[in-house]
Protein backbone atom coordinates (compact mmCIF):
# COMPACT_ATOMS: atom_id res chain seq x y z
CA UNK A 1 0.00 0.00 0.00
CA UNK A 2 1.44 3.38 -0.77
CA UNK A 3 0.51 6.73 0.55
CA UNK A 4 0.77 9.97 -1.45
CA UNK A 5 0.29 13.56 0.71
CA UNK A 6 -1.45 15.99 -1.03
CA UNK A 7 -2.74 19.38 1.24
CA UNK A 8 -5.12 17.87 3.55
CA UNK A 9 -5.68 14.99 1.28
CA UNK A 10 -3.93 11.03 1.40
CA UNK A 11 -4.01 9.37 -1.51
CA UNK A 12 -3.41 5.67 -0.88
CA UNK A 13 -2.95 3.77 -3.74
CA UNK A 14 -2.93 -0.38 -4.37
CA UNK A 15 -1.05 -2.49 -1.71
CA UNK A 16 -2.41 -5.99 -0.88
CA UNK A 17 -5.89 -7.41 0.09
CA UNK A 18 -6.22 -11.06 1.43
CA UNK A 19 -2.43 -11.67 0.31
CA UNK A 20 -3.41 -10.83 -3.34
CA UNK A 21 -2.51 -6.77 -5.21
CA UNK A 22 -5.29 -4.53 -5.82
CA UNK A 23 -5.78 -2.23 -8.04
CA UNK A 24 -7.89 0.00 -5.73
CA UNK A 25 -7.54 3.46 -5.21
CA UNK A 26 -9.10 6.11 -2.34
CA UNK A 27 -9.17 9.00 -0.15
CA UNK A 28 -8.62 10.05 3.02
CA UNK A 29 -9.78 13.28 3.83
CA UNK A 30 -8.04 14.44 7.17
CA UNK A 31 -9.91 18.07 7.47
CA UNK A 32 -13.54 16.60 7.27
CA UNK A 33 -12.26 13.22 8.36
CA UNK A 34 -13.70 11.52 5.55
CA UNK A 35 -12.88 8.84 2.74
CA UNK A 36 -13.81 8.12 -0.92
CA UNK A 37 -13.02 5.69 -3.55
CA UNK A 38 -11.52 6.46 -6.67
CA UNK A 39 -11.59 5.05 -10.06
CA UNK A 40 -9.08 1.56 -9.74
CA UNK A 41 -5.65 1.67 -11.65
CA UNK A 42 -5.63 -0.32 -14.21
CA UNK A 43 -3.16 -2.66 -13.10
CA UNK A 44 -3.09 -3.95 -9.31
CA UNK A 45 0.29 -2.61 -7.97
CA UNK A 46 2.01 -3.16 -4.33
CA UNK A 47 5.09 -1.15 -3.44
CA UNK A 48 4.80 1.33 -6.80
CA UNK A 49 6.85 4.50 -6.54
CA UNK A 50 4.70 7.50 -7.32
CA UNK A 51 4.86 11.15 -7.38
CA UNK A 52 3.17 14.69 -7.80
CA UNK A 53 4.33 16.64 -11.11
CA UNK A 54 1.87 19.72 -12.21
CA UNK A 55 -1.10 18.46 -10.64
CA UNK A 56 -0.48 14.68 -11.48
CA UNK A 57 0.06 11.69 -9.96
CA UNK A 58 2.55 9.20 -11.79
CA UNK A 59 2.55 5.93 -10.08
CA UNK A 60 5.20 3.47 -11.52
CA UNK A 61 5.83 -0.07 -11.18
CA UNK A 62 4.73 -2.26 -8.52
CA UNK A 63 3.89 -5.58 -9.95
CA UNK A 64 5.92 -8.24 -12.00
CA UNK A 65 6.60 -6.20 -15.34
CA UNK A 66 6.85 -9.79 -17.35
CA UNK A 67 3.27 -9.95 -17.13
CA UNK A 68 3.41 -6.59 -19.37
CA UNK A 69 5.03 -3.15 -19.57
CA UNK A 70 1.83 -1.97 -21.00
CA UNK A 71 0.31 -0.01 -17.96
CA UNK A 72 3.84 0.14 -16.22
CA UNK A 73 3.88 3.73 -15.60
CA UNK A 74 -0.30 5.37 -14.99
CA UNK A 75 -1.31 9.01 -14.32
CA UNK A 76 -3.77 10.50 -12.19
CA UNK A 77 -4.83 14.07 -13.33
CA UNK A 78 -6.24 15.61 -9.36
CA UNK A 79 -8.51 18.21 -11.14
CA UNK A 80 -10.44 15.85 -13.12
CA UNK A 81 -10.24 12.85 -10.98
CA UNK A 82 -9.50 10.64 -13.69
CA UNK A 83 -6.75 8.61 -15.12
CA UNK A 84 -4.45 9.39 -18.32
CA UNK A 85 -2.66 7.06 -20.62
CA UNK A 86 0.63 7.07 -20.39
CA UNK A 87 2.67 8.00 -23.95
CA UNK A 88 5.95 7.81 -22.86
CA UNK A 89 9.18 5.35 -22.66
CA UNK A 90 8.91 2.92 -19.64
CA UNK A 91 12.17 1.86 -17.91
CA UNK A 92 12.93 -1.46 -18.00
CA UNK A 93 15.66 -1.31 -15.23
CA UNK A 94 13.16 -0.27 -12.76
CA UNK A 95 12.39 -3.02 -10.04
CA UNK A 96 8.88 -4.05 -9.40
CA UNK A 97 9.58 -3.61 -5.57
CA UNK A 98 10.04 0.33 -4.78
CA UNK A 99 11.58 0.98 -0.83
CA UNK A 100 11.04 5.21 -1.92
CA UNK A 101 9.90 7.51 -4.04
CA UNK A 102 10.35 11.52 -3.12
CA UNK A 103 9.77 14.65 -5.96
CA UNK A 104 12.86 16.74 -6.02
CA UNK A 105 12.73 19.89 -8.73
CA UNK A 106 9.92 18.16 -10.03
CA UNK A 107 11.44 14.78 -11.22
CA UNK A 108 10.84 11.73 -9.45
CA UNK A 109 13.74 10.16 -7.51
CA UNK A 110 13.12 5.95 -7.23
CA UNK A 111 15.03 3.84 -4.46
CA UNK A 112 14.50 -0.07 -5.60
CA UNK A 113 16.45 -2.88 -4.08
CA UNK A 114 19.01 -2.56 -6.82
CA UNK A 115 19.42 0.82 -7.84
CA UNK A 116 18.35 5.00 -7.86
CA UNK A 117 15.97 6.12 -11.40
CA UNK A 118 15.38 9.44 -11.77
CA UNK A 119 12.61 9.98 -14.28
CA UNK A 120 11.83 13.49 -15.39
CA UNK A 121 7.66 13.70 -16.38
CA UNK A 122 7.92 17.38 -18.31
CA UNK A 123 11.14 15.93 -20.75
CA UNK A 124 10.02 12.19 -20.39
CA UNK A 125 13.88 10.95 -19.59
CA UNK A 126 15.02 8.62 -17.54
CA UNK A 127 18.59 8.48 -15.81
CA UNK A 128 20.62 7.40 -12.92
CA UNK A 129 22.05 8.85 -9.97
CA UNK A 130 24.75 6.74 -8.90
CA UNK A 131 25.53 9.43 -5.88
CA UNK A 132 22.46 9.20 -4.25
CA UNK A 133 22.57 5.89 -4.16
CA UNK A 134 25.36 6.16 -2.09
CA UNK A 135 23.68 7.33 1.18
CA UNK A 136 19.77 7.36 0.70
CA UNK A 137 18.13 5.60 3.53
CA UNK A 138 14.21 4.63 3.62
CA UNK A 139 13.29 7.04 6.56
CA UNK A 140 14.31 10.24 4.33
CA UNK A 141 12.17 13.20 3.27
CA UNK A 142 12.28 16.36 1.26
CA UNK A 143 12.33 19.85 2.21
CA UNK A 144 13.18 22.64 -0.16
CA UNK A 145 13.77 20.00 -3.04
CA UNK A 146 16.84 18.56 -0.90
CA UNK A 147 16.73 15.24 0.61
CA UNK A 148 17.39 14.53 4.58
CA UNK A 149 17.95 10.76 5.95
CA UNK A 150 20.22 9.43 8.23
CA UNK A 151 24.36 9.55 7.56
CA UNK A 152 26.60 7.74 9.65
CA UNK A 153 29.44 10.02 10.50
CA UNK A 154 32.55 7.55 9.82
CA UNK A 155 35.33 10.26 11.69
CA UNK A 156 32.80 10.52 14.75
CA UNK A 157 30.75 7.20 14.55
CA UNK A 158 27.75 8.21 14.73
CA UNK A 159 24.75 8.92 12.94
CA UNK A 160 23.96 12.58 11.62
CA UNK A 161 21.44 14.18 9.82
CA UNK A 162 22.81 13.82 5.80
CA UNK A 163 21.23 16.43 3.23
CA UNK A 164 21.64 15.59 -0.50
CA UNK A 165 21.10 18.52 -3.07
CA UNK A 166 20.48 17.38 -6.03
CA UNK A 167 21.33 20.35 -8.26
CA UNK A 168 24.64 19.75 -7.58
CA UNK A 169 25.02 16.28 -6.63
CA UNK A 170 26.16 16.42 -3.16
CA UNK A 171 26.30 14.68 0.12
CA UNK A 172 26.65 17.36 3.54
CA UNK A 173 26.36 16.97 7.24
CA UNK A 174 24.01 19.13 8.44
CA UNK A 175 25.74 21.56 10.93
CA UNK A 176 24.85 22.96 14.54
CA UNK A 177 23.01 19.49 15.16
CA UNK A 178 25.94 17.33 15.42
CA UNK A 179 25.54 15.54 18.86
CA UNK A 180 21.37 15.17 18.59
CA UNK A 181 21.02 12.73 21.85
CA UNK A 182 19.23 9.28 21.02
CA UNK A 183 20.54 9.73 17.27
CA UNK A 184 22.95 6.03 18.18
CA UNK A 185 19.91 4.09 16.76
CA UNK A 186 18.05 4.19 13.76
CA UNK A 187 16.31 1.27 12.58
CA UNK A 188 12.70 1.61 11.35
CA UNK A 189 13.20 5.86 12.50
CA UNK A 190 11.61 8.33 10.01
CA UNK A 191 11.90 12.19 8.83
CA UNK A 192 9.24 14.30 7.69
CA UNK A 193 8.98 17.86 6.79
CA UNK A 194 6.59 19.66 9.03
CA UNK A 195 6.24 23.41 7.72
CA UNK A 196 9.84 23.82 6.59
CA UNK A 197 11.36 22.29 9.44
CA UNK A 198 12.36 18.87 9.60
CA UNK A 199 10.87 16.23 12.12
CA UNK A 200 12.77 13.26 13.25
CA UNK A 201 10.78 10.19 14.59
CA UNK A 202 12.92 7.90 16.39
CA UNK A 203 12.07 4.32 16.72
CA UNK A 204 14.39 2.86 19.67
CA UNK A 205 14.15 -0.28 21.22
CA UNK A 206 14.02 -0.65 25.11
CA UNK A 207 13.97 -4.04 26.43
CA UNK A 208 11.68 -5.60 24.58
CA UNK A 209 9.91 -2.42 24.62
CA UNK A 210 9.91 0.71 21.59
CA UNK A 211 9.97 4.19 22.63
CA UNK A 212 8.95 6.93 20.11
CA UNK A 213 11.19 9.85 20.70
CA UNK A 214 10.20 13.19 18.17
CA UNK A 215 12.65 16.11 17.44
CA UNK A 216 11.88 19.17 15.56
CA UNK A 217 14.78 20.80 13.78
CA UNK A 218 14.85 24.29 12.03
CA UNK A 219 16.99 24.56 9.19
CA UNK A 220 18.62 27.69 7.63
CA UNK A 221 21.19 28.17 5.42
CA UNK A 222 24.58 30.11 6.47
CA UNK A 223 27.60 32.17 5.03
CA UNK A 224 29.21 31.88 1.80
CA UNK A 225 28.92 28.60 0.51
CA UNK A 226 24.75 28.26 1.87
CA UNK A 227 25.89 25.45 4.48
CA UNK A 228 22.84 24.68 5.89
CA UNK A 229 22.84 24.39 10.01
CA UNK A 230 20.13 23.13 11.99
CA UNK A 231 19.05 24.08 15.59
CA UNK A 232 16.97 21.45 17.60
CA UNK A 233 13.84 23.31 18.57
CA UNK A 234 12.47 20.42 20.99
CA UNK A 235 12.86 16.79 21.89
CA UNK A 236 10.68 14.44 23.80
CA UNK A 237 9.77 11.36 24.29
CA UNK A 238 6.04 10.43 22.92
CA UNK A 239 4.93 7.37 22.99
CA UNK A 240 5.64 3.98 25.06
CA UNK A 241 5.09 0.45 23.51
CA UNK A 242 5.14 -2.85 25.21
CA UNK A 243 6.38 -4.45 22.06
CA UNK A 244 9.23 -4.05 19.45
CA UNK A 245 7.51 -2.09 16.70
CA UNK A 246 8.62 0.37 13.41
CA UNK A 247 7.73 3.04 12.06
CA UNK A 248 5.96 2.51 8.56
CA UNK A 249 5.69 6.03 7.33
CA UNK A 250 5.29 9.52 8.77
CA UNK A 251 3.04 12.08 6.82
CA UNK A 252 2.67 15.83 7.79
CA UNK A 253 -0.71 16.72 7.08
CA UNK A 254 -1.78 20.69 6.70
CA UNK A 255 -5.51 21.62 7.99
Amino acid sequence: MKKILFGHEIYVLGGCINGELTSNVFVIDCLHSTFRFLPSMRVSRGCAAFGIVDGKIYVIGGYNKADSLDNWVEVFDLEKQTWESFSGLCNEDLYKITLKSVVMNEKIYIMDRRTNVVYDPKKGVWEKDFLLNSDWKVGSCVIDNMLYTFGFDCQKSVYRIHVYDPRVRVWSFVKGVENIPKMHEIQGSRMANHGGDLTVLLNLDKSGGTEIWCIQVALERRGEHREIWGKVLWSNLVLTLENSSTIVQCLDVTI
